[in-house]
């Protein structure tokens, strides 16, 4: 063929000595050989393997890329740099050091981020070196999610969007994310990388994670636990933490006041509420300060802690539970009746919905945060406000004991919520007890 500007998603596969740091290397040699310019690389996921299964689990990844050259030249680079990186042959499907896969090739696109349906080409060739697309990227998970993050309004054969495959909990299975968000910054993945830490059972993630903080690991670290033997709520409550739900707590380092810390629950609960939407199609609200609810019943709290040094915020570490597919009989009876779950526990996929949901909080959370700190609070404000169903409707809320009344009418941009009495006076609540409806008067408590 002859060079043209096109842009190619790469698969990256290693499950042989330092994995992460052979795709890193991988993608570094890619970029210095000034043929192949890297646009986005997706998280890392580690699967299971597939054909020949008596080897090492494997790291997978997706990456985004712009070149001149040919598909056949382009697989020729993918080779050479496996070689360099010590790939030696091996059985088919069997361990390698580094396995670079064109998966898709574009020519003439405007957008490569863009749904590729518009100006661009799809490349489609079978000879006996190369099959565009990879005749098996639509029966492998660890390519579609990876690539799904890349590019989620990618097309499909069938036309549909890449992003609406992963929602089938059955391509998560053997599958786990590894290292959430990875940055390219064109020598390689940054260092200060996003990382997941899982546990069987702590006590609390969240204590796990402020010593981490505490440490000094970086912005973005993730804490997650099977279970939880004392996980904490609000206002030193217990958070119980029963098998089959997603107890995880992250590590941020915001440059914000102390003021300002409420808004990270606010992130944290649209987040969730998004995933769950996304993910289980479920009517997933925001219940101010910190819950998230669906049909009435919470399935989610969100508890913020945070350390300053001075003036200064060393660091915020943000606890979230959800209720995914936990057995609610479980929980004592004074929560029982108010708390719900996303599926049921004896869902086939269970765990697989549990993969799902953690990468699109993750993904939306960052998203959110991201913007937070770049814009400000008042960007976020808007999207608050759409997911909480609180607003316009009658509420108590017992703040040190006294119960106020009235009704809902908004959030404010220091995160308050703004209660309208009988009276006509608007209280700015900043923190409380909330139950939605008056005491006695037949609305549903929460």
């Amino acid at each position: 063929m002859t060079a043209t500007r096109a842009h190619a998603y790469l698969g990256f596969g290693s499950n042989l000595g330092d994995r992460r740091e052979n795709i890193a290397k991988g993608l570094a040699v890619l970029c210095e050989s000034g043929r192949v310019e890297i646009t986005k690389v997706s998280s890392l996921y580690e699967t299971e393997p597939v054909g020949y299964t008596e080897q090492g689990l494997f790291l997978n990844a997706v990456a985004l890329v712009e070149t001149e050259l040919s598909p056949e030249d382009l697989l020729s680079l993918c080779k050479d740099v496996e070689v360099q990186l010590g790939r030696k042959p091996t059985v088919r499907w069997g361990p390698r050091i580094l396995d670079i896969d064109i998966l898709m090739y574009f020519v003439e696109s405007g957008d490569p981020l863009s749904d590729d349906s518009g100006d661009s080409a799809q490349i489609k060739m079978d000879t006996p070196f190369l099959t565009l697309p990879h005749p098996r990227m639509w029966e492998r998970g660890f390519v579609i999610i990876p690539l799904a993050e890349v590019n989620p309004d990618l097309l499909t054969p069938d036309g549909r969007k890449i992003k609406s495959l992963i929602r089938d909990f059955r391509i998560w299975t053997g599958l786990r994310l590894f290292e959430f968000g990875l940055m390219w910054q064109g020598a390689g993945l940054r260092h200060d990388r996003r990382r997941i830490m899982r546990f069987t059972e702590v006590e609390s993630t969240n204590s796990v994670a402020v010593n981490l903080a505490s440490s000094g690991a970086s912005c973005g670290t993730c804490v997650i636990a099977e279970t939880q033997t004392s996980g904490r709520g609000r206002r030193g409550r217990l958070w119980h933490s029963p098998p089959g739900g997603l107890w995880f707590s992250l590590v941020l380092r915001p440059e914000i006041q102390s003021q300002d810390v409420a808004w990270l629950s606010l992130i944290a609960g649209v987040a969730v509420s998004s995933a769950i939407r996304d993910t289980f199609g479920l009517p997933a609200v925001v219940k101010w300060p910190n819950d998230v609810l669906v049909s009435g019943k919470k399935v989610c709290g969100i508890l913020p802690e945070t350390r300053f040094i001075g003036d200064k915020m060393d660091f915020a570490v943000v606890g979230i539970g959800v209720n995914v597919a936990i057995r609610t009989d479980l929980l004592p009876l004074q929560v029982r009746e108010t708390c719900g779950t996303l599926v049921s526990p004896d869902h086939p996929h269970a765990s697989e919905a549990r993969e799902a949901l953690t990468v699109s909080i993750l993904d939306n959370f960052s998203l959110l945060y991201k913007q937070f700190l770049s814009e400000g609070f008042l960007e976020i404000l808007q999207k608050v406000r759409e997911y909480c169903d609180m607003l316009g409707r009658e509420v108590t809320v017992l703040r040190l004991g006294t119960p106020i009344q009235g009704i809902a009418v908004d959030i404010d941009s220091d995160a308050s919520l703004i209660i309208r009495t009988k009276s006509g006076e608007n209280v700015h609540v900043v923190s409380g007890e909330v139950s939605i409806g008056v005491p006695g008067a037949g609305y549903a408590r929460e």
